[in-house]
């Protein structure tokens, strides 16, 4: 298959913003039709009843689960001649397609059967191979993390030779142990946790290392981890006055809630705290299908408005995202703006194919017309700082009065980009490079910190006390 023919138009669109990315969407016939997008690897038939989507890779294709509804790409997909730009509700960055006129101009072998075709019979090898190609073509970190993917399918490909699903499934989890990559999982049943292995340890898995290591097990390991996460909460109230406190517990109480917040006297200054722990406020994850999130972001706002009343009386913000393990970015965007004085360039954003970087998108925010904070901020951070966390704190290093105090985050600053197998196992892999406006990438290191600490100090804990707020109130204290 030859993909470079497809490759000049869709990128020229998204270099100049997404092709008048403020026209409003063309008419439904317009849009109807066979699209490719080779930087996503996949065929959309888009007709007047449905959506059907084609994987692609070096030298197969096969008919894959479709996740973006037919109404959610009509209303969201703008065409300039033979280029669709599908501006993505759900994401910070559009996707490119496009036209042609037949399956077999880019599915020049055929098609493979899949596990819905009743000729289909499981291949352990060809499975593998179709792993092995599409995350070559996409996958965007192999040199940061030292994986040479050429000895991968060397190692394992023949002696997969009549291996049933089992064997593949050993072969794939040993794979990515190896990428250490959160992003890249691997889902065989979708009613279990997928295999996933993450090269930093979150909060949970500090948790329950040290229930481990004092000699608990089972069901004494849950109720560890479950009292000691109580028990930050608890520190982290008896910092703030009264009032908030009180109400900060309250709130800590309902698990759907990403903020919580409240304010803390020190000597005569007033400082605000605000903990974010996710970016999925008021979003549906019930489904699988993809989702325009623009309501909940409404909400989000609103959400936002309240917490601005009170913190944007204090002279110094503290952030809290040390337990943070994403979302969408789309959502962080709306904090990130309540910080903004200009319009920033908030992420660049490129997606990985054959082994280079493609110029994808450019973000770019301005300042929120609500309430905006103008005050020093101090980020706490942590190993388990992830995904849409991590992309926050990466945007937030390059303002000027952003200090970050803790570990390194996560190193997993990708989108996740999902796809399918033939044998209808799902995974996912990171695809896309994130820097911010200094040219930084996060990917396997972090974000680093300006001054370190470690987050979860146990001594601290048990005397009630918080290690990181208490850095952060040393480095105010000493500003000031």
């Amino acid at each position: 298959m030859h993909f470079s023919a497809y490759l000049s138009i869709p990128l020229m669109c998204t270099a100049l913003m997404g092709c008048n990315s403020d026209s409003p969407p063309d008419s439904d016939a317009q849009i109807e039709g066979l699209w490719y997008s080779p930087l996503y690897g996949e065929i959309k038939k888009i007709s007047a009843d449905d959506v059907q989507t084609w994987q692609v890779t070096a030298n197969s294709c096969f008919q894959s689960i479709t996740l973006d509804p037919l109404d959610l790409m009509k209303k969201n997909s703008i065409r300039l001649d033979d280029t669709l730009i599908y501006r993505r509700p759900y994401d910070t960055a559009p996707v490119s397609y496009n036209y042609i006129h037949h399956l077999d101009e880019i599915c020049t072998d055929g098609m493979i059967p899949t596990i819905d075709d009743p000729s289909y019979q499981f291949n352990a090898q060809e499975v593998f191979r179709v792993f092995w190609q599409d995350m070559k073509a996409h996958y965007a970190f192999f040199k940061e993390r030292n994986i040479d993917w050429g000895q991968i399918d060397e190692k394992y490909y023949h002696d997969l030779s009549n291996q049933d699903e089992a064997g593949l499934l050993a072969v794939f989890s040993e794979i990515l142990k190896q990428l250490s990559d959160g992003h890249t999982r691997l889902y065989f049943d979708l009613a279990q946790e997928p295999i996933s292995y993450e090269a930093k340890p979150h909060l949970s898995a500090l948790l329950i290392q040290e229930a481990i290591a004092d000699g608990l097990s089972g069901e004494q390991i849950d109720h560890y981890v479950e009292n000691q996460r109580q028990q930050m909460i608890e520190n982290i109230s008896q910092y703030m006055n009264a009032q908030t406190g009180t109400a900060f517990l309250q709130r800590a109480q309902n698990q759907d809630l990403g903020l919580n917040w409240g304010m803390i006297e020190q000597g005569s200054q007033s400082i605000g705290y605000l903990s974010v722990s996710h970016f999925v406020n008021y979003i549906d994850l019930s489904g699988i299908e993809r989702q325009d999130i623009s309501h909940a972001n409404d909400k989000f706002n609103q959400l936002l408005d309240d917490v601005f009343v009170n913190l944007n009386e204090t002279e110094s913000l503290i952030i809290d995202i040390r337990d943070n393990e994403g979302g969408y970015d789309l959502q962080a965007l709306e904090l990130i703006k309540r910080f903004l004085t200009e319009e920033h360039l908030v992420w660049e954003i490129s997606t990985a194919f054959e082994g280079s970087l493609w110029p994808s998108h450019s973000v770019y925010a301005k300042p929120a017309r609500a309430r905006r904070y103008q005050g020093d901020v101090i980020l706490l951070t942590a190993n388990g700082t992830f995904s849409a966390g991590e992309s926050f704190a990466l945007a937030m290093t390059t303002l000027p009065q952003v200090r970050i105090v803790g570990e390194s985050t996560g190193g997993a600053t990708s989108d996740t980009f999902p796809r399918m197998l033939p044998n209808g196992w799902f995974y996912e892999m990171s695809n896309e490079y994130y820097q911010n406006s200094d040219g930084e990438n996060a990917e396997v290191l972090g974000v680093k910190p300006d001054i370190a600490v470690s987050p979860f100090e146990r001594s601290a804990r048990d005397a009630g006390l918080d290690s990181s707020l208490e850095k952060a109130l040393e480095v105010i204290q000493n500003k000031s």
